[in-house]
Protein backbone atom coordinates (compact mmCIF):
# COMPACT_ATOMS: atom_id res chain seq x y z
CA UNK A 1 0.00 0.00 0.00
CA UNK A 2 1.11 3.80 -0.80
CA UNK A 3 2.73 5.46 2.40
CA UNK A 4 0.36 8.38 1.51
CA UNK A 5 -3.01 6.77 1.15
CA UNK A 6 -2.31 4.32 3.79
CA UNK A 7 -1.86 7.92 6.20
CA UNK A 8 -4.97 9.01 4.84
CA UNK A 9 -6.81 6.19 6.23
CA UNK A 10 -5.12 6.00 9.97
CA UNK A 11 -3.69 9.79 10.61
CA UNK A 12 -6.07 12.81 10.88
CA UNK A 13 -3.00 14.99 11.21
CA UNK A 14 -2.17 14.02 7.67
CA UNK A 15 -3.64 16.75 4.59
CA UNK A 16 -2.73 14.81 1.60
CA UNK A 17 -1.48 17.12 -1.06
CA UNK A 18 -2.50 20.48 0.87
CA UNK A 19 -0.26 23.62 -0.17
CA UNK A 20 2.59 25.57 1.68
CA UNK A 21 -0.06 28.45 1.84
CA UNK A 22 -3.22 26.10 2.60
CA UNK A 23 -1.09 24.70 5.20
CA UNK A 24 -0.66 28.22 6.91
CA UNK A 25 -4.09 29.70 6.67
CA UNK A 26 -5.27 26.24 8.71
CA UNK A 27 -2.33 26.90 10.99
CA UNK A 28 -3.52 30.44 11.21
CA UNK A 29 -5.93 29.96 14.10
CA UNK A 30 -3.89 27.73 15.68
CA UNK A 31 -1.63 28.13 19.20
CA UNK A 32 2.26 27.54 18.93
CA UNK A 33 3.14 23.59 18.58
CA UNK A 34 0.34 22.67 16.44
CA UNK A 35 1.26 20.59 13.38
CA UNK A 36 0.22 18.83 10.41
CA UNK A 37 1.63 16.82 7.98
CA UNK A 38 1.22 17.04 3.77
CA UNK A 39 3.00 15.31 1.12
CA UNK A 40 6.08 17.62 -0.46
CA UNK A 41 5.08 20.26 -3.32
CA UNK A 42 8.72 19.32 -4.73
CA UNK A 43 9.16 15.45 -4.11
CA UNK A 44 5.98 13.71 -4.40
CA UNK A 45 7.90 10.65 -2.34
CA UNK A 46 8.48 13.23 0.78
CA UNK A 47 6.77 14.77 2.91
CA UNK A 48 6.36 18.18 4.65
CA UNK A 49 5.89 19.14 8.47
CA UNK A 50 3.90 22.58 8.86
CA UNK A 51 4.40 24.13 12.49
CA UNK A 52 3.04 26.57 14.02
CA UNK A 53 5.62 28.48 16.06
CA UNK A 54 5.74 32.34 18.06
CA UNK A 55 7.54 33.83 14.93
CA UNK A 56 5.06 32.45 12.67
CA UNK A 57 5.51 29.15 10.22
CA UNK A 58 7.53 26.61 9.94
CA UNK A 59 7.78 23.84 6.79
CA UNK A 60 9.94 20.80 7.80
CA UNK A 61 11.08 18.22 5.12
CA UNK A 62 10.86 14.70 5.82
CA UNK A 63 12.59 12.77 3.17
CA UNK A 64 12.34 9.38 2.79
CA UNK A 65 15.68 7.35 1.88
CA UNK A 66 16.90 4.84 -0.76
CA UNK A 67 16.47 2.65 2.36
CA UNK A 68 13.20 3.62 2.84
CA UNK A 69 13.86 5.51 5.94
CA UNK A 70 12.23 9.07 6.67
CA UNK A 71 14.38 11.59 8.29
CA UNK A 72 12.73 14.86 9.82
CA UNK A 73 15.19 17.77 8.13
CA UNK A 74 19.07 16.67 8.95
CA UNK A 75 19.79 15.73 12.29
CA UNK A 76 16.98 13.71 13.04
CA UNK A 77 17.55 9.66 13.47
CA UNK A 78 15.93 7.42 10.68
CA UNK A 79 12.32 6.26 11.22
CA UNK A 80 10.64 3.48 9.79
CA UNK A 81 7.60 5.02 9.24
CA UNK A 82 5.70 8.43 8.83
CA UNK A 83 4.00 7.79 12.35
CA UNK A 84 7.09 6.83 14.19
CA UNK A 85 8.71 10.47 13.32
CA UNK A 86 5.62 12.22 14.20
CA UNK A 87 4.85 10.01 17.92
CA UNK A 88 8.46 10.71 18.76
CA UNK A 89 8.42 14.52 18.20
CA UNK A 90 5.58 14.81 20.15
CA UNK A 91 8.13 13.08 23.19
CA UNK A 92 11.43 15.00 22.35
CA UNK A 93 12.24 18.83 20.73
CA UNK A 94 12.46 19.13 17.35
CA UNK A 95 16.13 18.75 15.72
CA UNK A 96 15.24 22.18 13.73
CA UNK A 97 17.08 25.25 14.32
CA UNK A 98 14.88 27.73 14.86
CA UNK A 99 12.49 24.91 16.93
CA UNK A 100 14.56 24.02 18.97
CA UNK A 101 12.46 24.50 21.90
CA UNK A 102 9.40 22.82 20.29
CA UNK A 103 7.29 19.67 20.47
CA UNK A 104 4.68 18.41 18.78
CA UNK A 105 1.77 19.27 20.68
CA UNK A 106 -0.86 19.79 18.86
CA UNK A 107 -2.40 17.68 15.76
CA UNK A 108 -4.27 20.05 13.44
CA UNK A 109 -7.24 17.30 12.20
CA UNK A 110 -7.98 16.56 8.54
CA UNK A 111 -12.35 17.48 8.95
CA UNK A 112 -14.23 14.65 8.08
CA UNK A 113 -17.87 15.48 7.04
Amino acid sequence: MEEGSHLQSFCRWYHGSLSRSEAESLLTLCKECSYLVRTSQTNRSDYSLSLRSCQGFMHMKVTRYKDGKYVLGQNSPPFDTIPEVIHFYTNHKLPIRGAEHLSLLFPVLVQTL
